[in-house]
């Protein structure tokens, strides 16, 4: 599907806002912080909740284009490298800490929640989140669950 067919498609679905095809925001998609260059995605998308999300998913199936969900992009390992042609799914605008359950050990979270604010959040409690990969500071839980991502601490807590 040509990029702009494939613009026209996705607006309805999720709104001509959340979309970015441009050649520099596509470039600015085409690699992670590892030293591998990708292909040239078709196009990304910014979803602001879940319904937007399987909407987007359901349309990728349904007319066979591969995605990749992506959060900020700070992994090194290569796990968010696009195809060519591919659809990006940014999950950052997806950032929210909704439950902190401390009785149950637990929070629950977007994908797009910064590794270092649900720290922060946490540490008012007396908790930790454990992983503190280098780029803490940028990284999301959704890299982090997908990544595996590690750190010092995970040396006596154990990773994601």
């Amino acid at each position: 599907m040509q990029r702009e067919e494939l613009v026209r498609a996705l607006t309805p679905l999720i709104g001509r806002e959340n979309i970015a095809a441009s050649r520099a925001d596509l470039y600015a998609y085409g690699y992670d912080a590892s030293i591998f260059q990708g292909g040239e995605p078709g196009a990304v998308v910014f979803p602001r909740d879940t319904a937007q999300v399987a909407r987007v998913v359901r349309f990728a199936h349904q007319e066979g284009i591969p995605y990749i969900a992506r959060g900020a992009g700070s992994n090194i390992s290569g796990g968010t490298i696009p195809v060519e042609g591919c659809l990006i799914i940014a999950l950052t605008r997806l950032n929210r800490i909704l439950e902190i359950d401390i009785p149950n050990q637990r929070a629950v979270v977007e994908p797009g929640v910064i590794n270092l604010d649900l720290k922060k959040a946490l540490a008012s409690y007396g908790y930790t989140y454990a992983p503190d990969p280098g780029s803490q500071s940028t990284s999301t839980i959704g890299g982090n669950v997908a990544e595996n991502a590690g750190g010092p601490h995970c040396l006596k807590y154990g990773v994601t």
